[in-house]
């Protein structure tokens, strides 16, 4: 496996390179490069140039070390943030039937447990895309006055459930065949995704957070040595003009009293500017965007307590041989359902329910 191949710095390049109409030309000693003249002009290169990740290569032969952290990758990388990566893209769609009534009545009775009642299929299953939101963000961690930090973030959201997807399923539709042809959506199934943006947010959101809480307290050591050398500093010059004030007269004793004040004035300021200093935020931006259509089966069934029957249905991904996750239908939770005597609702809301 080659350098350009490893080195992801240079691999971004080359893809970039793709996509504006470059050619590029992998040899032994580095990879040539052919930029189109705009191009080249926006990032003040030559048209014609030799790229490698490799130093000795680079010093040896003359071609240019693009790496991690060189300006024309940074640049690069702020035009693909600032242009954004917004699209439909469909799954492509099972070659065969949908599953039979037995197949799916089990997957479902396994999948979504009820207590005290019994999912029963009541109908033929019908062809549906689910919408599911693939998000993208660039986080910028700050901890402190000069410590930042910048990852990438990601998650799959169905978007009418507003729930994440597992990481194994999410890591399959990734990897899943795609649709022939241009991919086009309903202006429903758009107002939907729209709609599941406030769950994106959220969930990217909590997960940086997180990440920042862990970060913070990496960065907290040098908070707390910092904060103890200013107290420390500033109450040796007040014991030390506490000393000078009790020996001096009255005139004396008065100036070093206002100059006392003034010092504890100037440490509670400075412990304010170390504690801003090392105030720790982050600040999300997304840069991809995509709407996902996964095709399945959307399958009618009755959720049973005794004689009362609830109708309900459920979405068979068939990608993922697996049903999307559906939110309680009284309180929008997402929890696994309960048939009551009266409702069909999650435990939570039903126990929160007057009878």
């Amino acid at each position: 496996m080659t350098v350009a191949q490893t080195d992801p710095g240079l691999r971004f390049w080359l893809h970039y390179v793709d996509g504006c109409g470059g050619v590029t030309e992998s040899g032994a000693d580095g990879t040539l490069i052919m930029l189109p003249s705009l191009m080249a002009a926006e990032f003040e290169l030559p048209d014609e140039l030799v790229v490698t990740a490799d130093p000795d290569v680079a010093h040896e032969d003359g071609a240019v070390l693009l790496t991690t952290g060189h300006p024309v990758l940074t640049r690069a990388a702020d035009a693909v943030l600032t242009d954004g990566d917004v699209g439909i893209d469909m799954v492509a769609a099972p070659a065969g039937p949908a599953p039979d009534t037995d197949t799916l009545q089990d997957a479902i009775r396994e999948q979504v447990p009820v207590d005290h009642g019994r999912i029963d299929v009541v109908g033929l299953p019908t062809r549906v895309d689910r919408p599911i939101l693939r998000v993208g963000a660039l986080v910028t961690y700050t901890v402190s006055a000069e410590e930042y930090y910048q990852e990438r973030l990601e998650c799959w959201v169905d978007a009418i459930s507003g729930l994440p997807l597992r990481p194994d399923d999410a890591s399959r539709l990734a990897r899943a065949a795609r649709a022939d042809g241009p991919a086009t959506a309903p202006a429903s199934i758009v107002n939907t995704a729209t709609g599941a943006l406030v769950h994106v947010h959220h969930i990217l959101n909590t997960a940086a957070e997180q990440r920042r809480g862990m970060l913070s307290a990496q960065a907290s050591r040098a908070h707390q040595r910092e904060l103890a050398h200013a107290r420390s500093y500033y109450d040796d010059a007040l014991q030390s003009l506490e000393r000078r004030r009790a020996t001096a007269d009255a005139s004396r004793a008065a100036l070093l009293a206002a100059r006392a004040a003034s010092t504890q004035d100037e440490c509670a300021r400075r412990l304010l500017e170390i504690d801003e200093k090392y105030q720790a935020q982050h600040e999300i931006r997304p840069y991809r965007l995509h709407v996902v259509l996964v095709p399945g089966w959307r399958v009618p069934v009755d959720i049973r307590r005794g004689a009362r029957r609830y109708p309900f249905a459920f979405d068979w991904l068939a990608p993922l041989s697996t049903y999307a996750a559906e939110r309680c239908p009284r309180c929008h939770a997402g929890a696994p359902l309960l048939a009551s005597k009266t409702c069909l609702g999650c435990q939570a809301c039903l126990a929160s329910s007057p009878a």
